[in-house]
């Protein structure tokens, strides 16, 4: 159902309905996903009939079947998007098929590559016993999207058969641009109901693969033989990796059902609360990539209760300080073992925050406007089994006491909207018709995988050597093709980038020289605090600093020294460092967005000697920090380590309110 007037068609007449009476049936959201596949398909099997109609016309058979030979081996080994696998990560593939369509449309023009395109994904995934519709979905795509993409190489003035480099650059760029679009935009959008996110390093890759393919085979098709062997590295190479990420999975959700078969409460409650989480998503109609995010990490969000020791489980008394205390530090320790993941990684903050509360009163203090939106999902869910099942120290609610209780504690425990969506739905209601507009938006849009921003720490302009070393490439391509004016110009870009690199090279020296000074001259770890935090407010606009001793078990620290009033709120730091603690990275940062603070928070692990990791000296600043500073820190943070890394003996000032409840 959807939200405002319903929109009505004429259907058919049931049994038992007068004769001539029309029956009006709403017109749903899946009806109109099926009239749109259909136009796709209608118009992709019309271009594939006008193509096989132009074919009869004449054509040159040699790169015609050299290339369909090419295209039906490609599409037999590779793994293609053939199956929508259930896990939690964009994983999207390079595709040789791909950089053929690109280079069939160059060759033999926008309708026999189409036609190629079309014909071939038919045909031979259509032997993988897949639907007809899902397989016809897709070749009325590619046919399109090389359709598009043939009439762009030559609008731009591309020609057909015949491909010069430098030349053809644009032709080449708006044909690889177009067939990304289309394809994007249909297989993604229209079929998955996916965000327009095309993967533009994997279409460069297939773009200049295929422009490659059609350099060779513009004069010699026989030359496409040689891709079989390349099509075949690629797959084996894809399908390894894709195997590794699977068991990896499969191992990870056999260590959720070992933590789940613990205690006898708690037997396949994580696989419940995923139950749950999918029901609801789907009810919501959210994109398939989020739905599956969702579902693992409800699967995945006790992990952490592994250091729980199993008595605290089924004790049946209220636990004390120290048993409380240990049992809080389960969904950080969750979290931490999920960052170890790629794939799993960017569920890892919903899934610490899996024990907060709407009001900011749950384990770690943390306010409810600002955790994930998949959190809330987590907590309404986690929650409800919980209700529903036998615990020692009580007994199991009704189904329908557990959701007065989830309707009872909206808005303090539970959020709102998310709370009114899982009860519609428990309640076998659709929540659409529950929920508001504005609510339904809210819960769509924010309602995505949790990422991570990105602080570009490499950008062009403070990597100068990447100038330098473009201008001397540059130069000596243009002079192959004796090109003097690109000559002359990859060499002033060479030297632009040579002056900048070594500009940041005298930078770097002084920036480290003295944070050295700061650290030599100071006669306690206090006095090096000092000492740096007026360096760092100096150079680079520190507006916050803060000196952090790591407990041994990684899962918390405490602030021992502090200057400034602007700093991050503490269990919001905490929880950071533990995600990122053992990433590896010398030196972390973050957003706004992941620590709610403005700017920018950067972070120096500490370690001492044996590589312990004992505490980090913590930044905040307005913007990201300089490049120049980032290469100092990381040429001295062993000696700032063995300035700042060692244990004060007074108590510390401050302490998260976790390590304080034990």
């Amino acid at each position: 159902m959807t939200n405002g007037p319903v929109k009505t068609l004429v259907a058919s007449r049931p049994s038992g309905r007068l004769k001539g009476e029309q029956a009006l049936v709403p017109i749903t959201k899946n009806m109109r996903a099926l009239s749109s596949h259909a136009v796709v398909i209608a118009l992709g099997f019309g271009a594939l009939g006008v193509a096989a109609l132009k074919l009869l016309g004449g054509a040159d058979w040699t790169p015609l079947a050299l290339f369909a030979a090419a295209l039906i081996v490609t599409e037999l080994v590779e793994d293609a998007d053939r199956l929508r696998t259930r896990e939690p990560s964009n994983f999207r593939t390079f595709r040789v098929a791909s950089a053929l369509h690109v280079a069939a449309a160059i060759v033999l023009g926008p309708w026999f590559a189409a036609l190629l395109a079309g014909g071939a994904a038919l045909a031979v995934r259509r032997l993988r016993d897949r639907s007809l519709g899902a397989v016809s979905f897709e070749a009325a795509t590619l046919t399109l999207a090389t359709l598009g993409g043939g009439y762009a190489f030559l609008a731009v003035g591309g020609h057909t058969g015949s491909i010069e480099l430098l030349r053809d650059l644009g032709p080449v760029a708006a044909l690889a641009l177009v067939y990304l679009t289309v394809r994007t935009m249909l297989l993604q959008v229209v079929a998955a109901r996916e965000a327009f996110q095309p993967d533009l390093a994997a279409g460069i890759g297939e773009a200049a693969l295929g422009t490659a393919v059609a350099l060779f085979a513009t004069d010699r098709p026989w030359n496409l033989i040689a891709l079989v062997p390349v099509a075949l590295v690629v797959h084996l190479g894809y399908t390894r990796l894709a195997r590794v990420r699977r068991e990896t999975l499969q191992a990870l959700e056999t260590f959720a059902n070992i933590v789940d078969e613990r205690d006898s409460s708690t037997y396949q409650h994580s696989i419940r609360v995923a139950r749950s989480v999918d029901r609801l998503a789907r009810a919501l109609g959210l994109p398939f990539s989020d739905i599956d995010r969702l579902r693992w990490a409800a699967r995945l969000h006790d992990l952490g209760k592994v250091a729980v020791d199993a008595s605290l489980l089924r004790k049946e008394g209220r636990l004390d300080g120290a048993e409380w205390a240990a049992m809080r530090r389960h969904p950080r320790l969750s979290a931490r073992l999920m960052q170890s993941f790629e794939f799993a990684a960017g569920l890892a903050r919903a899934v610490e925050f899996h024990h907060e509360r709407f009001d900011g009163q749950g384990y770690y203090g943390i306010d409810g406007s600002v955790l994930p939106l998949a959190s809330h999902f987590l907590i309404v869910a986690d929650s409800f089994d919980a209700m529903t099942h036998d615990r020692p120290f009580r007994p199991a609610l009704s189904r329908e006491d557990a959701l007065a209780e989830l309707e009872r504690n909206s808005g303090t425990q539970f959020h709102p909207t998310v709370a009114k969506a899982f009860v519609a739905v428990e309640r076998d209601q659709d929540p659409i018709t529950v929920l508001t507009n504005e609510e339904v938006a809210q819960l769509r849009d924010a309602a995505v995988p949790y990422r991570v921003p990105v602080i570009p720490t490499h950008q062009l302009r403070d990597r100068p050597e990447l100038i330098a070393i473009a201008g001397v490439t540059l130069a000596l391509v243009a002079a192959a093709f004796d090109q003097l004016e690109l000559v002359f110009a990859g060499v002033a870009v060479g030297l632009v980038g040579l002056l900048l690199y070594v500009r940041r090279r005298t930078r770097v020296a002084r920036f480290t020289q003295a944070l050295l000074d700061a650290v030599g001259n100071a006669q306690s770890r206090e006095g090096a605090f000092d000492q740096l935090t007026t360096v760092f407010e100096r150079s680079c606009g520190a507006t916050w600093s803060g000196l952090i001793d790591w407990e041994e078990d990684g899962l918390g620290g405490t602030v021992s020294r502090e200057r400034g009033t602007d700093g991050p709120h503490l269990s919001v730091l905490t929880s950071w460092l533990v995600r990122q603690a053992e990433s590896g990275e010398m030196l972390l940062s973050a957003g706004g967005f992941e620590l709610q603070h403005d700017g920018v928070v950067v972070a120096l692990p500490l370690r001492r000697e044996n590589s312990a990791l004992v505490g980090f000296l913590v930044l905040a600043i307005q913007t990201r920090l300089p490049a120049h500073a980032e290469l100092a820190l990381g040429e001295v943070a062993d000696e700032l380590a063995l300035a700042l890394a060692n244990r004060p003996a007074a108590p510390v000032a401050r302490r998260d309110p976790v390590l304080a409840a034990g």
